[in-house]
């Protein structure tokens, strides 16, 4: 197939299997937001890198549906002859189409679809001709010559001193959990919620801590783990297998084998993927919809999680920190690029205390790079800097107590009016949220508008989410928590124990982007109230600052924020660095 596109070549193979549709999610078979090499498929077939999207393949047609993080990246990525971008928000509409056209066949690997997402489309063809086709295999890996394989890593215990509830204890609550919704065993795919429950972790998918594994919990009796049984150490194991027996993961056909005529099978329709449920249906097993008692459990972090956040954010404060001061005071900027400059930043982050490693690829995006929310760089994409010019940084770090996010916009030189304005709105925005109180049974969903209204009042917004779940030496993005447009989300009301980031922005494509994101831990003010505590310590580009356009309550948080960021992390700093930090942290 020499000189045939990628995209080309699985269309041929939908003709010759008589398929009409194929769908594809960029997921794995966890629903692993980050992937590994080995399950990008929606890369292999489109050439679109982001880390989020769908393909709608047809015969002679095709489809990427992205959301408005990726559209711009998208359009330069994708071979545009060939396949069509379109914003994920219409996806379903178009899928819906597509069925009602015809008699189709639709193709669909079930091993990396949610059965709720299944079930969307089993209902839109109930009163068409169509049907789905599960792939026993998957189509794209029959055309896909030199595939990566699947890696393992090796797996250790996340203690108890960052961990701060053991393993045995959340079992008990899991269990007592099952016994309230009269299930017998629960089904646990999510990694995340596996890493968290059992208190260990590996680095199985690159800067997100994970084990590749599958659980059930078993109320009554033993519950199994299926991992891969050679990069478990024999005291993890002996530790785990007191209460857990232990299976390779190649095995986990049989995970429901011990199941008992008259036993329910727990699991999140949201959260599994569906050949789990072709399972249970094939061999007559009772199974019902339940939330997932982890999801919610990780997500509220205990005394020594949020402890552990506070000190994990003020040491990665301090790297950023003085990063930030290279970039204003060190670099010859004709010799300083994309790339060079997340490298420094990486070597100020690998000596921190408790470091283990990135939290996800550092986005440094110089001039009209910025301008997409979620640019990556590389070697063809990476550009020099220049004076007079927007960097924005968006980065974080895994510490075995602790995950971050921070993003700071910075300017090299002198900022025009209009970048003065957006970034000003900008920081009206992210001041909005920090300062807001509000009622416990809020949601995310509730309050993002705070964030986005000093931009709304000139007529623009940003197409992203204003805040993400944060998890503990785990997930970067971390679900459910969140802040967005009802348009965007399912929400859930915000309960004490949440982190979240708090990250508005302004893109003006070709030219530049402004975001400002802090972590903020949700706490108690009093019976009926909830606020945002900060975590993050970084200043804020005062450079970039039109403070006419600020109230006084607004002053009032920026030079409160900085005196609490030199009062943190000076004590960090070499002499020429805390002069600096003083300076810049200096009232408005």
């Amino acid at each position: 197939m020499n000189g045939i596109s990628n995209l080309s070549n699985l269309q041929l193979k939908l003709k010759d299997n008589k398929i009409d549709i194929l769908i594809i999610n960029r997921s794995d078979e966890f629903l692993n937001e980050y992937i590994s090499p080995y399950a990008e498929r929606l890369q292999f077939v489109t050439n679109f890198s982001g880390s989020a999207g769908k393909a709608i393949i047809l015969q002679n047609d095709a489809f990427l549906y992205v959301d408005g993080r990726y559209t711009f990246q998208a359009n330069e990525q994708i071979n545009q002859n060939e396949i069509q971008s379109k914003h994920l928000k219409i996806f379903w509409q178009d899928l819906k189409t597509y069925i009602s056209k015809q008699n189709c066949k639709i193709a669909i690997d079930p091993k990396l679809h949610s059965i709720k997402e299944i079930q969307k489309i089993q209902d839109y063809i109930i009163n068409t001709s169509s049907k789905i086709k599960f792939l026993e295999s998957n189509i794209i890996d029959s055309i896909w010559t030199n595939k990566p394989s699947i890696q393992y890593s090796n797996i250790f215990d996340h203690p108890l001193k960052y961990a701060g509830n053991d393993r045995v204890k959340k079992l008990i609550d899991f269990k007592k959990y099952l016994n309230e919704k009269k299930i017998d065993h629960y089904l646990v795919t999510g990694l995340d919620n596996i890493a968290w429950l059992l208190n260990i972790r590996a680095d199985d998918i690159l800067y997100t801590p994970l084990v590749y594994a599958y659980l059930l919990i078993s109320q009554n009796g033993k519950s199994s783990l299926y991992i891969n049984n050679d990069k478990i150490n024999d005291q993890l194991k002996s530790e785990i297998e007191k209460n857990i027996n232990i299976y390779p993961i190649d095995n986990v056909e049989n995970i429901f084998s011990d199941i008992k005529n008259d036993e329910i099978v727990g699991l999140d329709f949201a959260t599994t993927t569906y050949d789990f449920l072709i399972f249970l249906k094939k061999n007559n097993i009772k199974y019902k919809n339940t939330t997932n008692f982890c999801i919610l459990s990780k997500a509220v972090k205990n005394k020594v999680e949020q402890r552990g956040a506070l000190n994990a954010n003020i040491r990665d404060g301090v790297s950023i920190t003085r990063f930030i001061y290279w970039l204003k005071n060190e670099i010859d900027i004709n010799s300083t690029d994309e790339i060079l400059a997340a490298n420094y930043l990486k070597s100020l982050r690998v000596n921190n205390e408790l470091f283990h490693s990135l939290s996800f690829d550092t986005i440094s995006a110089f001039g009209k790079n910025a301008a997409l929310p979620h640019y990556r760089v590389d070697d063809v994409s990476n550009v020099n800097f220049k004076i007079d010019n927007i960097y924005l940084v968006d980065s974080g770090a895994q510490y075995y107590d602790g995950t971050t996010d921070i993003t700071r916009t910075i300017i090299l030189g002198k900022p025009t009016l209009e970048q003065k304005d957006r970034f000003t709105r900008v920081l009206k925005g992210h001041i909005a949220l920090s300062n807001h109180i509000f009622s416990k049974g809020t949601k995310g969903t509730d309050i993002d508008y705070l964030a986005r209204q000093s931009l709304k009042e000139i007529g623009c917004d940003y197409d992203h989410g204003t805040g993400h779940g944060i998890g503990s030496f785990l997930s970067v993005h971390e679900a459910p928590q969140r802040i967005a447009k009802n348009t965007m989300f399912e929400s859930v009301e915000l309960m004490p124990g949440m982190i979240i980031s708090n990250e508005p922005g302004y893109y003006k494509l070709n030219e530049y982007g402004i975001r400002i994101e802090n972590l903020v831990l949700v706490k108690e003010k009093s019976d009926d109230l909830l606020f945002f505590e900060n975590l993050s310590w970084c200043p804020i580009d005062r450079d970039l600052v039109k403070k006419d356009l600020l109230s006084n309550e607004e002053i009032e948080w920026f030079n409160k924020y900085h005196s609490n960021v030199y009062v943190k992390l000076n004590r960090y700093m070499n002499e020429k660095e805390k002069q600096w930090l003083k300076f810049v942290t200096e009232p408005l």
